[in-house]
């Protein structure tokens, strides 16, 4: 699907000059003039065990008070909360000016990621209005400039190519493209109506030195009904955001010639391939291979693939809360009776970001708390305790000693880990005491015990 879509994008370009409509120029003007106070630069610095990184995003004011929206792909799930630090709104101009501000957390439901102003001042907000747009429409947004251009606001002008189904619902334009990361889009009569999100060939950032000014323009854009519920909803700073989950995993969209031989031809369907012990799913009494048809006595959406099918589903329950009922239609076997499956949501287990970290920096390598999905992806009991190896600094004494990512380290110099605050404090005390002495570190790998030996640089 995605090959397609390239192809399609490629015989777009080459055609949009030959059919692109055009608004009024004073219309254009009014418009980049009204939203260009809006659109600013999010400032902040990434403090991880490599360094220290200055980042630059594009973001919209989309409240009075100074609430600001990113696309989330600037501030990556997988990036510890921990690390980032600084934040700061820049608002572009002649004199430009930097406020202070925070981060308020990422909404997963959406990809967006927001931050606020910690100082009081006049912000200029930019409303979104959930309005559709046809094949043939204008399409306008505004864009910033990378920081070598001084963070200039540009106006970009496409032609409305397709509306895409799938987990993200995208609309494509055509011609060069639209906009940059992080810029609103607006139709013909000056409607904030989608988001340009991060997509292959383009750069989140605007301190990006391989970034050249509108070069490989996003080509596609997300629809206001997708992210209306991050502005209606946001999230609150100090406060994780709560996903409800119900616990399967290597969910699969039915194939046509499987929907055909469990009579569900033409029906989109999701198969489940696990189910998690302890979670609402196994304590609803679903099972393994079970196929849902219905969820909430509505048909499933229908994806431009069947496989898109499992992450539709999966995005509209996330936007649910948890301790919200689920109902399922659910067939078991060929030629049985649908049944109703009544399933609790719950929140879903912390993730990655959200874990402590060491950094033993002599030694070159960061260790973090188990997570859940630790745990489930290696199969290990619920109550397991050690350290995950997170990273390895390259040339460090922990890559020449073999210690490897993901070896989940269980005893240091024969003394049982729990967690990463009795790590730290055991590594501290025994390099404190023994400057000089290797560490030993007996680690899971896999299903088997390895002993790693590193020598600290002398």
């Amino acid at each position: 699907m995605r090959q397609m879509i390239a192809m399609i994008v490629v015989v777009l370009a080459v055609l949009a000059p030959l059919s692109r409509a055009a608004v009024d120029p004073r219309t254009a003007r009014e418009l980049y003039d009204r939203v260009t106070p809006s659109i600013v630069v999010v400032q902040y610095t990434w403090d991880g065990e490599r360094g220290r990184q200055e980042l630059n995003t594009s973001g919209i004011v989309v409240s009075e008070d100074g609430l600001v929206m990113i696309s989330m792909a600037a501030t990556p799930p997988q990036m510890p909360d921990e690390q980032m630090k600084d934040f700061k709104i820049i608002i572009p101009g002649d004199d430009e000016t930097e406020v202070t501000a925070q981060f308020v957390g990422r909404d997963e439901r959406t990809g967006m990621s927001f931050v606020k102003s910690t100082e009081s001042r006049k912000w200029t907000a930019l409303k979104f209005d959930d309005v559709a747009v046809q094949v043939g429409d204008v399409v306008m947004s505004v864009g910033l400039l990378p920081k070598d251009a001084g963070y200039k606001t540009f106006l970009d002008e496409s032609t409305v190519a397709a509306n895409l189904r799938g987990p993200v619902p995208q609309t494509m334009v055509g011609g060069d493209g639209i906009g940059s990361v992080g810029a609103p889009v607006f139709n013909a009569d000056g409607q904030a109506i989608g988001f340009v999100h991060y997509q292959g060939g383009t750069s989140q950032f605007l301190n990006n030195q391989r970034t050249s000014g509108t070069a490989n323009n996003p080509k596609l854009f997300v629809p206001v009904r997708d992210f209306q519920i991050s502005l209606s909803n946001p999230p609150v700073a100090g406060t994780p955001m709560k996903i409800p989950h119900i616990g399967v995993s290597q969910l699969a969209g039915l194939k046509k010639e499987v929907a055909t031989y469990f009579g569900l031809k033409g029906q989109p369907a999701v198969q489940i391939g696990d189910v998690i012990p302890g979670f609402p799913a196994a304590k609803a009494g679903l099972k393994r291979n079970d196929i849902i048809v219905t969820l909430n006595g509505q048909a499933l959406e229908r994806g431009d693939e069947p496989d898109e099918t499992p992450a539709i589903m999966t995005r509209k329950i996330q936007r649910m809360k948890p301790g919200d009922i689920v109902t399922f239609s659910v067939i078991s076997a060929k030629d049985e009776p649908l049944r109703e499956v009544k399933v609790t949501l719950e929140e879903r287990p912390p993730g990655v970001n959200r874990a402590k970290r060491f950094f033993a920096e002599d030694l070159g390598f960061t260790s973090r708390d188990l997570v859940f999905v630790d745990t489930y992806s290696r199969r290990l009991p619920a109550d397991t305790r050690g350290v995950v190896v997170d990273l390895i600094r390259p040339n460090s004494s922990a890559q020449s000693g073999k210690l490897q990512p993901e070896d989940l380290i269980v005893k240091l110099n024969q003394t049982s880990i729990e967690d990463v605050e009795q790590f730290k404090s055991q590594y501290e005390t025994f390099r404190k005491d023994h400057p000089h002495e290797a560490v030993v570190l007996e680690v899971l790998r896999g299903v088997s015990t390895q002993v790693v030996r590193i020598e600290p640089p002398q």
